[in-house]
């Protein structure tokens, strides 16, 4: 499965002259989506290191060839994943100099920043965990755990999904599950 199939035009769109490119990324036969492939199509070095905070970008002003992600290798791999796709966030939504990914707000020193970190969070949270897949995943884990499409799961079903889910996407149960809220999976309307 191509990532054009996962993502809504309007997500990819913001990739920009790396549209294609991403778009034609494969899934291959896990549920996971590939940070490092993603951020190597769009012409972004990625390279891990021990650092004060998960991870920062530079996206140069003076160089537009200069986007470099620098990532914490002490971090849990879901964490760096999420990571990767935070610091990608900010290079190709346009937010230029270097920034951190820290959960400590009061690094921010404005309200722009502040701003910039929530929408590389949300940019993120769609690039490693899109829709369509996290449906996908979520049906496959109920057909595994031999629950039915159709009944009504209380919190602890729900909590055992994104468990199972969130290790076959390579994600943290927690981001899965603020997903898996913000898409109201779970919520009939």
């Amino acid at each position: 499965m191509k990532y054009k199939e996962l993502y809504d035009e309007d997500f990819l769109d913001k990739f920009g002259e790396h549209k294609d490119t991403v778009s034609n990324l494969e899934l291959g036969n896990n549920q996971q989506i590939n940070v490092q492939s993603i951020a190597e199509a769009c012409g972004i070095t990625v390279k891990f290191d021990t650092v004060e905070h998960s991870g920062w970008s530079i996206n140069s002003d003076e160089d537009e060839n200069t986007k470099e992600i620098i990532i914490n290798e002490l971090e849990p791999e879901y964490r760096q994943r999420f990571t990767i796709g935070h610091e990608i966030g900010h290079i190709v939504l346009g937010h230029k100099g270097k920034s951190y990914r820290t959960s400590d707000m009061t690094k921010y020193i404005d309200t722009l920043a502040r701003m910039h970190e929530v929408e590389a969070n949300n940019f993120s949270a769609e690039l490693i965990m899109p829709k369509r897949l996290v449906w996908n995943v979520l049906l496959e884990t109920v057909d595994e755990l031999e629950y039915s499409r159709t009944q009504n799961f209380d919190d602890q079903d729900i909590q055992k999904l994104i468990k199972y889910s969130a290790e076959k996407m390579k994600v943290s149960e927690q981001a899965l599950g603020y997903r898996v809220k913000n898409l109201k999976v779970f919520i009939d309307e």
